[in-house]
């Protein structure tokens, strides 16, 4: 198969292509033909950018190509709009815990049938050791609680999903194991002396990451606790 021919002065534009992804971030390709003695592009991690949509893109990968005489050079920029619209996602689970840190396990909540574990199983049939930590229901427990080990706990999880166009600091990070009362965003109502915990936080650079510059996605996490809220004597409050 003969050579492509290329038409115009070098290096030769064949191909641009924009792509607009979710949470503001922009990708530009182009791809272009130079003689192979005269291939020029810039340096990954730079200060070299480009305009698109009126945002910056920085460039992010550089392919090449060379064969016949010719190189092929395919440049990729990134980066995108800081303005994007924040996203909130919410996830309820269920996740298996020891019966015996129930809430209503020696105590009644006035949630469960006004009644606490122990007393719904009879008090006689609740096997305790010596230090009174629990073991196990009898056969002759009140209500199928014999056999019972664990409970399936509520669990909900929080994200905030959101952008920014600066380099984020300790100011992003810096509450991940704190409590917080009411998270920032649109967080769902959990209930009364519930509270959320900011478990994790990552941050996505999608534009310059030696400059520090381009579009940051940052999604923060939080966990809602159980119907006492999260021990402050374990966590810190923000």
């Amino acid at each position: 198969m003969p050579a492509p021919i290329y038409k115009g002065t070098f290096p030769v534009v064949i191909s641009e292509a924009t792509k607009y992804f979710d949470r503001g971030k922009i990708e530009f390709v182009r791809t272009q033909v130079y003689i192979r003695t005269s291939v020029v592009t810039g340096d990954i991690g730079s200060a070299n950018s480009l305009q698109i949509d009126g945002k910056t893109l920085s460039l992010t990968s550089i392919n090449v190509n060379t064969k016949d005489g010719l190189s092929e050079v395919t440049q990729t920029f990134s980066g995108g709009d800081s303005s994007a619209p924040e996203v909130y996602e919410v996830v309820a689970t269920c996740s298996e815990e020891p019966i015996s840190t129930h809430p209503a396990f020696t105590v009644s909540t006035g949630i469960y049938d006004e009644l606490s574990i122990v007393d719904a199983a009879g008090s006689a049939n609740v096997n305790f050791d010596e230090s009174n930590v629990f073991i196990s229901f009898a056969k002759t427990a009140e209500n199928n609680f014999f056999g019972v080990s664990s409970y399936l706990s509520p669990q909900v999880q929080y994200r905030r999903i959101y952008s920014t166009g600066i380099e984020p600091t300790i100011t992003e990070t810096g509450n991940v194991g704190y409590i917080f009362d009411n998270p920032e965003g649109y967080p769902p109502t959990i209930g009364s002396g519930r509270t959320w915990l900011q478990v994790s936080v990552v941050i996505k650079n999608n534009g310059n990451q030696k400059t520090g510059s381009g579009q940051f996605e940052i999604t923060e996490e939080y966990r809602g606790s159980g119907i006492n809220g999260w021990n402050p004597y374990i966590y810190p409050t923000a």
